[in-house]
């Protein structure tokens, strides 16, 4: 595979997650208006419960299915892999929620604050499983290269979510309960369609054997992909914990916002990156374009980043209601640990490409672990300003530990010049929009943008980009004006 490919296939994959993800943002003035702060803040706690529970459910075996598929395929085994995979899911999910009903329900009614507990556990275990299967069945597409596929059922989630959602709360008024309701019935549609789909093909088949194989390899990539999960939601826990479901409310919506870089830029960088670095490991100039795809990557996180703080500032008032306006900060604060999640997507892939999971999944437990202390000095003492440091800094630590681990054991030639120049782009920008924050909306946004093209100039002007980039970028525009003019 190319770094073409790499590049195209990245493009559709952000399509189709920003097609996944379209739902839960336009979601969001649909929850702040017809949600009180604490309804809010309550939701809010058990979508990111939902997050931590699929990947439990999952057993690592999402990214199991993308290292082993190639294999499996060579024996023309696809359909034992990917039906073994999903028992493990379903099981998993059995027994989380066993879990969640007999020891976790005092612990859920502490920090959800309800009297009744059990109705949101029940809702947000089914909500649980049914993304671990949609994700899971999903993935065949990733592994296959199949983006286009992806991308469509990641936008039917979209629609579905969305229509169930509005439906359930508008209508029906069904609150917090409804909207759990509407995320299981969507993510199970899909999982229905996309398994009929696949196994008309492959055909299904189960192995005990094979499934013991693949906990092997998968189980430990549970503790590396629920730490990034754990991370985020114990700033959350102890928020309510401490402070109250107001302030989580917050705290919550200015981290779906941020979040927005995770899922147009890190989340299709890392669908796209694994099977790419997994499918072509011998070839020789391998090595080298990995390494150049990690700085692709932060110069897209940067540009990105200008896009956000200015779409974040002009949109938050229409949004939500003034109660929310610190929202902005939190967006503004998180930037620097998102971009860290992707750091670590990059040091996981090479970690796994070393079949090195079990040392993933003790350093992003370590991690996790020293956050929880973190979390709960911060928050006792600063509100929703300690959750936003304990983020930046975990994340920051998960993303240079397993990024470092990883070139040790899958040594790459950074290109280290260039990735400090972005680095110090993106530092300067963030200083220089928090110093400006109480400038009104149009002033913000048109210093942005000029933010965003002095930074552009600058990287053309100062030798920035190699040679075969600025040909390549030559071609792209020769072609589309040729095309579309």
């Amino acid at each position: 595979m190319s770094l073409k490919l790499l590049g195209k296939n990245t493009a559709i994959y952000a399509v189709g997650n920003v097609g996944a993800r379209a739902a839960a943002f336009l979601l969001i003035p649909l929850y702040a208006h017809a949600l009180s702060l604490t309804d809010f803040g309550l939701l809010a706690t058990l979508q990111v419960t939902i997050q931590i529970m699929a990947i439990l459910a999952s057993g690592g075996m999402r990214n199991t299915l993308l290292r082993f598929a190639k294999e499996y395929e060579a024996e023309n085994k696809l359909g034992v892999l990917l039906g073994t995979s999903m028992l493990v899911n379903i099981l998993g999910g059995l027994v989380l929620g066993a879990v969640s009903f007999l020891f976790l329900a005092p612990l859920f009614s502490q920090i959800l604050h309800v009297a009744n507990v059990y109705p949101y556990i029940g809702m947000t275990c089914c909500a649980a499983l049914a993304q671990a299967l949609s994700a899971h069945m999903t993935s065949y597409y990733r592994a296959q290269h199949q983006a286009v596929r992806f991308m469509i059922s990641g936008i039917l989630t979209a629609i579905l979510i969305f229509a169930a959602t509005f439906l359930l709360i508008s209508v029906y008024k069904f609150g917090v309960i409804g909207a759990l309701v509407a995320f299981t019935i969507a993510h199970m549609v899909v999982v229905l369609l996309v398994s009929v789909d696949i196994f008309r093909k492959i055909g299904f088949g189960l192995s005990w054997s094979s499934m013991s194989s693949l906990l092997r390899f998968g189980f430990p990539l549970v503790f590396s992909m629920s730490s990034e999960l754990i991370i985020g939601a114990v700033g959350i826990y102890f928020l309510s914990y401490f402070a109250g479901l107001e302030a989580v409310a917050i705290y919550c919506l200015g981290y779906k916002l941020a979040q927005i870089l995770i899922i147009t830029t890190l989340s299709p960088f890392a669908n796209a990156f694994q099977p790419y670095v997994f499918s072509d490991l011998d070839r020789l100039d391998q090595k080298e374009k990995i390494a150049r795809s990690l700085t692709y990557l932060i110069l897209a996180v940067v540009l990105m980043s200008l896009c956000l703080v200015a779409a974040t500032k002009i949109m938050l008032p229409y949004i939500a209601p003034p109660e929310y306006a610190s929202a902005f900060i939190v967006v503004l604060m998180l930037i620097p640990g998102m971009t860290f999640v992707g750091i670590y997507y990059f040091g996981e892939t090479l970690m796994t490409a070393a079949k090195r999971t079990q040392a993933i999944g003790f350093s992003a437990t370590l991690i996790a672990v020293a956050s929880i202390l973190v979390n709960y000095i911060l928050i006792r003492n600063f509100n929703w300003y300690g959750a936003v440091i304990s983020l930046d800094v975990s994340f920051i630590m998960l993303g240079f530990v397993l990024t470092a681990s990883g070139m040790r054991r899958f040594p790459i030639p950074l290109e280290w010049k260039r990735i400090g120049a972005l680095s110090g782009l993106l530092v300067l920008f963030l200083i220089a929009m928090y110093a400006l924050r109480n400038l009104p909306v149009v002033p913000f946004a048109i210093t942005s943008v000029l933010f965003g093209i002095l930074a552009i100039l600058l990287l053309l002007n100062y030798d920035f980009f190699h040679e075969d980039e600025k040909l390549a970028v030559v071609r792209i525009r020769s072609n589309f004006a040729r095309k579309y003019w």
